[in-house]
């Protein structure tokens, strides 16, 4: 895609002054897409989801038309189930977005029997095989990429459904505890495994705690259960030589957000916040980290262009007095059926409001 009139830099160039704390031109902008990038490539949800070849050239073509940072995204938003044995759906369906999982785990005697398969085991499980191959051609091509994954609690939630685990913090709390050890180990492996394949040139580390919103579960209930777990798989995963990491708080979560600033990100993390959380409440707690965010999704597909615009102008105001950085972006991931002008609005916008003086 062409520079815009007022542009000194291109996105890549955008993107590592962004993640080195150098000064930009002006604010980038994420899609934050799956099968998004799939449809406008002219293929099917289905055939993005299945063949990695057409789902990162997806990645590489839609991302040079709307000028985005440079960045493909490998999976699907629920990784864990298909790995552990639990049944794996693909989007077939006139309205299947995505593919679905079942749990792998319906009865407390089968959930006190998981146990995370180690590395080699792991290679071989479930959606593993995709990731590798999505990595071999993002690493072919020097171009940087993400495998979708959730943090220990939303995996765990997936593994035995999360409205069971919920109870279990109640009633069984040492089985919750249990099944949230396994999804933690099962995470680490699976970074262990793909940062011995890739290394982290190109790989990059973040996880979504999706099912930690407060219209879920409660502050008590996230620093008990979810708190210790992502901050364990943070230390572990930086550990491993990532310079940072991204992490997607998902939903409704004012009453978490003081938790998460014990939560290590690495040298500069990347904060994705939500449309329910204002931008200058999420930058209070994380000050010197990039913030990225939070135009609501659904607007992208069912609201009017002026509208995605006047979010967008909004947004910008509030993210470019973040010391940290700020990338535009949707608030989660965007609808597969989002209507492309709408996005283009986005773009626009930066263009139109993104410029640092």
């Amino acid at each position: 895609m062409a520079l815009f009139s007022r542009d000194q830099m291109t996105q890549a160039e955008r993107t590592m002054a962004l993640m080195t704390g150098q000064p930009l031109d002006r604010i980038p902008c994420s899609l934050m897409a799956f099968a998004f990038v799939g449809l406008n490539a002219g293929y099917s949800i289905f055939e993005y989801y299945d063949d990695m070849k057409k789902a990162f050239e997806s990645h590489l073509w839609t991302n040079e038309q709307f000028d985005s940072m440079p960045l493909a995204i490998a999976g699907y938003p629920a990784v864990g189930p298909w790995e552990l044995g639990g049944e794996f759906k693909w989007p077939t369906g006139d309205y299947a977005q995505c593919p679905s999982t079942e749990p792998a785990v319906k009865t407390e005697e089968d959930a006190w029997k998981l146990k995370a398969p180690d590395v080699e085991e792991l290679k071989k499980l479930g959606y593993m095989p995709r990731f590798f191959e999505f990595g071999k051609l993002a690493t072919a091509a020097g171009y940087p990429f993400n495998l979708a994954m959730y943090g220990p609690w939303t995996t765990a939630g997936n593994i035995v459904d999360v409205a069971r685990l919920c109870k279990w913090t109640v009633k069984k709390p040492d089985l919750a505890h249990h099944v949230i050890r396994v999804a933690t180990d099962f995470l680490v492996n699976a970074n262990k495994m793909f940062i011995d394949a890739f290394g982290t040139q190109f790989l990059v580390g973040g996880f979504s705690t999706a099912s930690a919103a407060n219209n879920i579960i409660s502050p008590k209930v996230f620093k008990e259960f979810v708190a210790p777990y992502l901050k364990e798989l943070h230390e572990k995963v930086l550990a491993m030589g990532f310079p940072s990491l991204l992490v997607h708080i998902c939903g409704e979560q004012h009453d978490n957000y003081p938790y998460y600033t014990d939560i290590p990100l690495g040298g500069k993390g990347i904060v994705s916040v939500s449309h329910e959380v204002d931008l200058e409440y999420a930058m209070e707690f994380f000050p010197n980290d990039i913030i990225l965010g939070n135009i609501e999704p659904a607007l992208f597909q069912t609201a009017r262009p002026e509208e995605v615009y006047e979010k967008c102008r909004i947004a910008i105001g509030k993210g470019k007095k973040h010391k940290g950085g700020f990338v535009l972006a949707p608030g989660c991931e965007l609808p597969p059926r989002s209507i492309p002008h709408n996005v283009w609005m986005m773009v626009k916008a930066c263009n139109d409001f993104g410029y640092y003086d």
